[in-house]
């Protein structure tokens, strides 16, 4: 089994970039970017995967770094939805989610949290929300409460892993 997961992983290449002067900072970064990118771009089981590997490489810190690097994707996807296609979900969907504007202001948290929890696809998340009028920060603080048990799940498998 060991085989095969090492040929898998480029598991060395991260030793030899951890080993250097800059590495204790150069890997994390590197994750959390890779996280970040890929979670804007909403490349599905993107966050599971790189919890995963985060918890293989880095322990326990790697729960922190991948929710960084979510934290950012899901800003920047949320900010790119609401500035090319708020206007025109509103116009194409605008009088269904009329009727709804101002519960999910309210209450639009909640949905988040429990969608996220629930497994909804990110962009669909993402994009209903932005077409919303909830407020980024109460929608990056319900992704992030939604999403930090599968990123710690998926970190605590692979530091399990790491410990064979």
């Amino acid at each position: 089994m060991d085989a095969t997961i090492s040929a898998l992983l480029p598991l060395t290449l991260l030793d030899s970039l951890a080993a250097m002067p800059i590495g204790p900072f150069a890997l994390p970064a590197i994750i959390a970017a890779v996280t970040a990118s890929l979670v804007a771009m909403s490349v599905p089981g993107a966050v599971n995967t790189m919890s995963f590997l985060s918890g293989l490489v880095l322990g326990v810190g790697g729960i922190f770094v991948v929710v960084l690097g979510c934290a950012l994707g899901t800003h920047l996807l949320f900010l790119a939805t609401r500035r090319w296609l708020g206007e025109r979900m509103q116009r194409r969907f605008g009088a269904k989610l009329q009727g709804v504007q101002g519960h999910l202001a309210r209450r639009g948290p909640i949905y988040v949290v429990g969608a996220r929890l629930g497994g909804v696809p990110h962009v669909v998340v993402t994009a209903g929300c932005a077409a919303t009028p909830m407020t980024m920060r109460a929608f990056l603080a319900a992704s992030m409460l939604g999403m930090l048990p599968a990123i710690s799940l998926s970190a605590l498998a692979g530091t399990g892993l790491a410990a064979f």
